[in-house]
């Protein structure tokens, strides 16, 4: 609210690609907003539980599936350069020798979109996940990015060429750094939210 307005909700249109059951939507009304995520048992707990009933649920395997899958208002939205908010939690595992993963299954991270930013020379940050979020993301034309990832994503060496390209458009417009312990089950490490708009 303090970067967009206090009707963001109603004046956007939202898409929170690694939704999940809902955790960063489901307390709030909105009155254009898109969730995907790469179960359908997510979307039926969802749906059980009545979260976000206005919003348009998919399944999207956001790091492989073909942009024409999806929906067509999101896909009309992009195209038409309306103002979109991506708003994020999205996983986090980067590949280490041999393929494996240090928080998600083996072969996770070698997806479509990590194949693209080691085509375009991205640099090592091409194997972390939320990473391969933010590119994609990026690739889509959509400046208003609001993520959740460690604190690498700002600071770390490996992550200036992929800084660079979403900066062409898009400008740090503030956030907050919390212990990630405050979530459930979660180790103790510096989480950030990030909120990155278009550059005026």
């Amino acid at each position: 609210a303090s970067v967009y307005g206090e009707n963001w909700k109603e004046e956007y249109v939202v898409w929170d690609p690694a939704w999940g059951t809902g955790n960063l939507t489901r307390d709030y009304k909105f009155g254009e907003l898109y969730v995907s995520t790469l179960n359908q048992s997510d979307i039926d707990t969802a749906n059980q539980m009545g979260y976000n009933p206005e919003a348009t649920k998919f399944q999207y395997d956001f790091l492989n599936d073909d942009y024409e899958k999806l929906p067509e208002g999101l896909r009309k939205a992009i195209e038409e350069g309306r103002q979109i908010i991506v708003l994020m939690n999205p996983p986090y595992g980067r590949a280490n020798e041999g393929g494996r993963t240090s928080t998600i299954q083996k072969g996770s991270a070698d997806t479509v979109v990590g194949t693209q930013m080691k085509d375009d020379k991205i640099g090592a940050c091409s194997a972390q996940l939320y990473s391969q979020f933010l590119y994609r993301v990026n690739k889509m034309g959509i400046k208003n990015i609001c993520f959740f990832s460690t604190t690498k994503v700002l600071t770390g060496v490996s992550f200036n060429k992929l800084r660079e390209k979403i900066e062409d458009s898009s400008e740090f417009k503030g956030g907050f750094i919390i212990d990630a312990s405050e979530f459930a089950d979660v180790k103790s490490w510096a989480l950030s939210f990030s909120i990155f708009g278009q550059s005026k």
